[in-house]
C-alpha cells in the first residue's frame, strides 16, 4: 500500500485513514507532537558550485517542542552576485554590502542545527552548501537530510513535476514571495503541515525514514535505481539529458562505487555537477577487475563522456629513443613510429612539451647536460646553463667523455623504458571470477557488442587461496598492446578470432595496465587445448608474478595471468571478377599536342585509308596510294609542331580535291568502288 504511494480521493490509503485524518492542522500542535525537531532550510547563493560559489542569505524555520521559529539573514559573499541571479532574487550587491559574512555567524547557526532533522528542496544543494561554508569556518556540520523532492515522488509518484512551484500549484501553498531564503523555507513548512492533513503520521514516518536513508541519491533518479545495481565488478555509465553520456567508471562493487559519488559531492565539484545532470545508470558486468579496467578504457575512447578526462585517446604520443649507435636521444612519434615493436622507447607523451619537461627533469635529477641532450642550445664548446649553476658534469665543455654521459643517460631513462610487445601474435587472457555468483551469456564485449551478465567478484591483487570459478569466465583479447574486445568462452573466442579487428595503434593505456606483467609472463597453453579445472589451477600458479618493490623485498603476489597465444586466421581471397577490357590502354596523345592542333569537321567525302587491312591497298589508285604512302612517311619525319600544322593543312587541300575528282575508286558515289571492295 505505501510502496504505490497514494495521490488523490481513490487511493485505498486516503479511505483507509480518512476518518481519523483531522480536516485542519494546527501548526504549533503539530509542531509540539513532531517525535524529534526539524528545520526547513532554503538558501540563496552566487551560483550552483558549492565548492565555489558563496550563500547571500539563509532563511530556517524551526518546529519542535518549543513551537515554530523562523530566522533569516543576509550575508556578504565578498564577490559580486551575477546580474541574472540579481534579477532572480532581487538580492543586489548593496543589500549585502556591509552584511556579516557566514564566518561570524558559523557557530551560532550549527547550534541552531545541531540534532534536527535537516529538510530542504533538492537537499543536496543547500546541504552542500552549508557544509562547505562550515568547514572554510573550522567547522564539522553533519546532520541527517530529508530531501523534499524525492519525499514528494514517494508520496505522490503519479504526479509529473515536484519543483516548488508545483508543490505551490498542487496543494495550493500560500507563498510570501519566491527565490528569497525564508519565502521558500516557509513553503516547506506549509507542504510538511499539508501531508499530515492528507496522511497518517505512521504512514509519513516511513516516508521519511525511507527517503533519509537516500539523502545522498540525485533526485532525479527513481529510488530503487542505486538498490537495483550490482553489487559486483564492472563498468557503469551516467547519462543527463537527452541520454548525453556525463561519465564512465569502474568498480570491483558497482552499487557501493556508484552510492559513493552522491555521498561526496560536497567535496568533488565534478560529481556535483554529475548529481546534478544525471537522469539513468547503465551498466556493464564482467567476471573480474582487468575486464572491467579494460572495458572502461575501451569506452572512454570510444564514447568520449563529457566528465572523463583520463583514458581519452590522446591526439598525438610521443617517446625518447635512445639508440646503441646514438648518443643524443630522440623524440619521435607514434605516428612514424611502432612503439610496439621499436626498440630503446621511453615514457609515452601525450606532447612535445611534457617529453621535454619529463627529460629535463631526468637531467636535474641525474646531472646530465641539457646541452648534449639536445635540449637547449649553444655554440661548440661552449657550458649550458647546468654547468655555469653545478647542475652539469661538464660533457658540454670536454670535462666527462661522451661515452660516460651517454651511459648514465641510458640509465636515467632506464626507468622510462617501453617493453616491446612480447609475442609473435595476439594473445587471450583468461579471467576467472574468485567465486559463483551468477551465469553469464557468451557474447562480446568489445568493438561496440553487446553487453554480458557474469556476476563475480575479483581483484587484481586479491586472495590466491580461494577457489577459480570454473564456469564463470572472460577471455580478454590483446595484441599489440591494444585491447581488442572479451568474450566469455572458448567457442565464443573462436568465433571471435573469425573477425578480430587488425590492431590500430599503441595504447599507453594499456601498456601501463598490463605492460611489466606480460613482458614477464609466457603463454601457459596453446588456444584450443582442452581445460579442466585442475590444469587451469596449475596453469595460474605457474603464471603467478612477483614484482620486486625498489627496496628490494617482494611484493604481494599479482593477480594470476593466464595467457593464450593466438593465431589470426589466414587471408582469404574473394573472387573478383576480371574487368571486360583486359587490353592494355593505349598511352594518350601529348597534352600540348592536343592543344595546338585545331580539331577539323567529320567530312563523308575525305578520304580515309584502310589501314587495317593490305589487301584493300590493291583496290586503290596507284597515284592516290603512292600520295597516302608519301603522307605517312612526312607523318613520321615531323620534327616538331608547327610542321605538323602545315603539315594538315596540305593533306586536308589534297584530300580534298581528290575527293571532288568523279573517277575517284573511294568516292562514295562511285559504283565501280563497291564493286572492287
Amino acid at each position: 500500500m505505501f510502496e504505490n504511494g497514494v495521490e488523490g480521493a481513490d487511493s485505498p490509503t486516503w479511505h483507509a485513514n480518512r476518518d481519523i485524518i483531522p480536516e485542519m492542522i494546527d501548526p504549533d500542535a503539530l509542531a509540539r507532537s513532531l517525535p524529534a525537531p526539524m528545520v526547513f532550510v532554503d538558501l540563496e547563493t552566487t551560483g550552483g558550485n558549492a565548492l565555489e560559489d558563496r550563500i547571500t542569505e539563509i532563511g530556517v524555520v524551526e518546529v519542535g517542542p518549543h513551537g515554530v521559529e523562523q530566522w533569516s539573514t543576509l550575508l556578504d559573499p565578498a564577490e559580486p552576485i551575477p546580474p541574472f541571479i540579481q534579477k532572480l532574487t532581487g538580492i543586489t550587491n548593496e543589500m549585502v554590502r556591509g552584511q556579516p559574512s557566514f564566518g561570524t555567524l558559523a557557530q551560532g547557526l550549527a547550534e541552531r542545527l545541531h540534532g534536527k532533522l535537516f529538510v530542504a528542496h533538492n537537499a543536496r544543494f543547500d546541504y552542500g552548501f552549508l557544509k562547505n561554508e562550515f568547514r572554510r569556518a573550522g567547522i564539522a556540520f553533519q546532520a541527517d537530510v530529508l530531501c523534499t523532492v524525492r519525499l514528494s515522488r514517494l508520496l505522490f509518484p503519479s504526479a509529473a513535476r515536484h519543483g516548488l512551484d508545483a508543490l505551490i500549484a498542487r496543494f495550493g501553498l500560500m507563498p510570501q514571495g519566491r527565490h528569497r531564503a525564508l519565502a521558500d523555507a516557509d513553503l516547506l513548512w506549509q507542504f510538511w503541515q499539508k501531508l499530515h492533513s492528507l496522511y497518517t503520521p505512521d504512514l509519513i514516518g516511513q516516508a521519511v525514514q525511507r527517503v533519509t536513508k537516500r539523502s545522498s541519491q540525485p533526485p532525479q533518479l527513481p529510488d530503487e535505481a542505486i538498490d537495483a545495481l550490482p553489487g559486483t565488478p564492472g563498468v557503469y555509465l551516467f547519462y543527463g539529458e537527452g541520454d548525453t553520456l556525463l561519465y564512465v567508471g569502474k568498480s570491483v562493487d558497482v552499487r557501493a562505487r556508484v552510492r559513493s559519488h552522491f555521498s561526496s559531492d560536497h567535496q568533488v565539484a565534478k560529481d556535483l555537477r554529475i548529481s546534478q545532470e544525471i537522469r539513468r545508470v547503465e551498466v556493464r558486468r564482467t567476471v573480474g577487475e582487468l575486464g572491467a579496467l579494460l572495458l572502461e578504457s575501451q569506452l572512454v575512447k570510444q564514447l568520449q563522456p563529457v566528465h572523463n578526462r583520463m583514458l581519452r585517446r590522446a591526439a598525438s604520443l610521443y617517446s625518447w629513443q635512445l639508440t646503441q649507435d646514438s648518443d643524443v636521444p630522440q623524440l619521435v612519434s607514434a605516428r612514424t613510429v611502432d612503439f610496439a615493436s621499436a626498440q630503446a622507447l621511453y615514457g609515452t607523451f601525450s606532447s612535445r612539451a611534457s617529453a621535454e619537461s619529463a627529460l629535463r627533469s631526468l637531467a636535474d635529477e641525474h646531472r646530465l647536460c641539457c646541452a648534449q641532450l639536445g635540449l637547449e642550445k649553444v655554440a661548440r664548446g661552449r657550458p649550458c646553463f647546468g654547468y655555469q649553476v653545478k647542475r652539469c658534469d661538464g660533457v658540454c665543455v670536454g670535462d666527462t667523455p661522451l661515452a660516460a654521459h651517454t651511459e648514465r643517460t641510458r640509465e636515467a631513462l632506464a626507468t622510462l623504458q617501453l617493453e616491446t610487445w612480447p609475442y609473435d601474435g595476439p594473445i587471450a587472457i583468461e579471467e576467472r571470477s574468485m567465486r559463483e555468483d551468477g551465469d553469464g551469456d557468451a557474447d562480446v564485449i568489445g568493438q561496440g557488442s553487446s553487453t554480458r551478465d557474469g556476476n563475480a567478484h575479483g581483484n587484481l591483487d586479491g586472495d590466491l587461496d580461494r577457489d577459480l570459478d570454473a564456469n564463470n569466465v572472460e577471455y580478454h583479447v590483446i595484441d599489440r598492446w591494444q585491447y581488442l574486445g572479451s568474450v566469455a568462452s572458448r567457442e565464443a573466442l573462436d568465433t571471435f578470432l573469425d573477425t578480430m579487428p587488425a590492431a590500430t595503434g599503441f595504447d599507453p593505456d594499456i601498456y601501463r595496465l598490463l605492460g611489466r606483467r606480460l613482458a614477464a609472463s609466457q603463454p601457459v597453453k596453446p588456444a584450443g587445448e582442452p581445460t579442466d579445472k585442475a590444469a587451469s589451477n596449475a596453469a595460474n600458479a605457474s603464471t603467478v608474478l612477483t614484482e620486486p618493490s625498489k627496496a628490494g623485498r617482494a611484493r604481494r603476489p599479482c593477480a594470476p595471468l593466464t595467457v593464450l597465444q593466438l593465431t589470426r586466421p589466414a587471408f582469404r581471397l574473394s573472387h573478383v571478377e576480371p574487368p571486360d577490357d583486359t587490353m592494355p590502354k593505349r598511352k594518350p596523345r601529348s597534352v600540348a599536342l592536343l592543344r595546338r592542333r585545331q580539331p577539323r569537321p567529320e567530312d563523308p567525302n575525305q578520304l580515309r585509308l584502310p589501314l587495317d587491312t593490305l589487301n584493300t591497298f590493291s583496290t586503290l589508285d596507284r597515284s592516290h596510294t603512292s600520295d597516302a604512302l608519301n603522307t605517312l612517311d612526312s607523318l613520321d619525319s615531323l620534327d616538331s609542331l608547327d610542321s605538323l600544322d602545315s603539315l594538315d593543312t596540305q593533306d586536308m587541300s589534297n584530300t580534298s580535291s581528290t575527293a571532288d575528282s568523279p573517277e575517284s575508286p573511294e568516292s562514295p558515289e562511285s559504283p565501280d568502288s563497291r564493286d572492287s571492295h
